[in-house]
């Protein structure tokens, strides 16, 4: 059964392959290149018997065409497929982008602009804390002046397991443990929002297409508003509230969620003072909260369809969480004479976790059982990136995670602090 769903989900994705090949002998206007881009981190505790090193080296190549239409349209192919490889798996080859773009000024109006995209792309909610993933589906963009609508819809089946984040259900993250599963789990995504000035209201859902009766299941719907507004000549806040329903079936038992996420940030820039740039936030991911009988259903731990990066050293899952961070950059050598120093930018970065509710939280180790402190720990990061040559990128960033043990925090006296050191090298040619 398993060797025939990995053949159909293949044999699909060569469909989508060949539905290409006109739009790519019909461009005009060609380009081509490469990426290099590697990441290597090591990893310090007296809890590690050892230090820990991981390291991923990705190469890719990419190929874009593009074809003018009547009327001031076009449309444009761009493929993008890489060899990478890691400590986990010494080699896979995948696809990252195969998607056609095409754009239509005027085509409902005068002043509209209709853009369709079809392919595997990156779909992405205003937030980008419920979904910032790539899959294969199509994404239709209407704009007028002030106002843009958007809508599409994804199936992230053919995605390679290794490369899949999309990660909701207990069954999920087992698969994402093993060497197992061939694709990544299968589900089916849609996305409709509506952005006015800087107001946008949207709504996701996702369903869980797994057709294993004795494992778990999860369907979720997302409803949100997100908002940014002007602070002064040179900033900025940022405010958004995210509502989750959804279903979850274990077995023959089926169980309706509830759950939700908040969150507010300021961002200022600086120009004058080296490009400064300065931000806060804050956010509240749900935890599971019995309050049945007092309000006629319980909340539940929030879950994204894939789980945002919230640190270097520490990174909890966006559930049952109190996040703050606070970050400050500054390019320290910019002048009004251009060198190769000028793109150095070094920031410092402050991010303070807790939990939302006294419970357990099941994938993190050294819990102290009879602790009811909310307090998980703090992280901070030093970092320094350049952009040596407009084709090379380097950053080193560093941090520590001190956790919140003993009397004032939630894990016991064995949890130790952690370090992190990270070098990442970009490059294209």
């Amino acid at each position: 059964m398993r060797r025939r769903l990995h053949f159909g989900r293949a044999a699909a994705a060569l469909v989508l392959l060949l539905l290409l090949p006109p739009v790519v002998a019909s461009a005009t206007d060609w380009d081509w290149g490469g990426t290099i881009d590697n990441t290597t981190q090591l990893g310090f505790s007296t809890m590690y018997d050892e230090v820990q090193l991981s390291q991923k080296l990705k190469v890719g190549l990419w190929v874009s065409g593009l074809r003018p239409l009547d009327g001031g349209g076009s449309l444009e192919l761009t493929g993008a497929g890489s060899y990478s490889y890691s400590d986990e798996r010494a080699y896979i080859f995948d696809i990252d982008l195969l998607r056609c773009v095409g754009r239509f000024p005027g085509a409902l109006g005068q002043r509209s602009l209709l853009q369709t995209t079809a392919g595997r792309t990156v779909f992405r909610d205003p937030t980008g804390l419920v979904l910032d993933h790539t899959a294969d589906g199509a994404i239709v963009r209407l704009n007028y002046p002030g106002v843009r609508l958007r809508a599409g819809a994804a199936y992230t089946g053919l995605l390679l397991s290794p490369a899949s984040s999309i990660r909701i259900s207990n069954t999920d993250y087992m698969e994402a443990a093993t060497d197992d599963q061939f694709f990544g789990p299968r589900r089916a995504i849609g996305l409709l929002d509506v952005t006015v000035g800087g107001l946008s209201l949207f709504t996701l859902a996702q369903f869980d297409l797994r057709d294993d009766g004795d494992e778990d299941s999860i369907d979720t719907q997302y409803f949100g508003i997100s908002g940014t507004g002007r602070l002064g000549r040179s900033g900025y806040s940022d405010s958004f509230m995210i509502i989750s329903t959804g279903q979850e079936q274990v077995g023959a038992g089926e169980t309706s969620l509830f759950s939700f996420v908040v969150g507010s940030g300021v961002r200022f820039f600086a120009e004058q003072l080296r490009f400064s740039r300065a931000s806060f936030r804050a956010l509240y991911a749900s935890p599971f909260l019995p309050l049945e009988d007092d309000i006629g259903f319980n909340i539940y731990q929030f879950k994204p369809i894939n789980e945002p990066t919230l640190g270097l050293v520490f990174t909890p899952r966006l559930s049952n969480l109190i996040f703050t961070e606070l970050d400050y950059s500054l390019r320290p050598f910019a002048g009004q004479q251009r060198s190769a120093a000028d793109s150095i930018r070094v920031g410092i970065t402050g991010r303070g976790f807790f939990r939302g509710y006294s419970g357990d939280i099941d994938y993190i180790d050294k819990f102290d059982p009879n602790s009811d402190s909310l307090y998980l720990g703090t992280e901070l990061e030093l970092g320094v990136a350049a952009r040596v040559l407009s084709d090379l990128g380097l950053s080193l960033r560093g941090g520590v995670f001190v956790p919140g043990s003993g009397d004032r925090g939630a894990f016991s006296s064995e949890r130790a602090p952690e370090w992190a050191l990270r070098f990442d090298l970009s490059t294209g040619f």
